[in-house]
């Protein structure tokens, strides 16, 4: 399953894909013609890489709030 989310402000997806490769958390990058932010998360993705991507969406909104 794909995920789509958009930033509130869009101006903060280059810091917000920056800081998610920092964290190891890489292609979320939404679809070239929709934009935003997309994650896979399939049945083969393990729980921990979600908690993971969750873990850094808490800490970004944040720290850029």
């Amino acid at each position: 399953m794909n995920v789509p989310f958009f930033l509130r402000d869009e101006s903060r997806n280059e810091a917000f894909l920056a800081g998610a490769k920092a964290a190891n958390l890489l292609q979320l990058k939404g679809h070239k013609s929709v934009g935003g932010m997309r994650a896979s998360i399939y049945n083969a993705m393990p729980l921990e890489c979600v908690q993971a991507l969750v873990a850094y969406m808490r800490e970004f909104e944040k720290t850029q709030a």
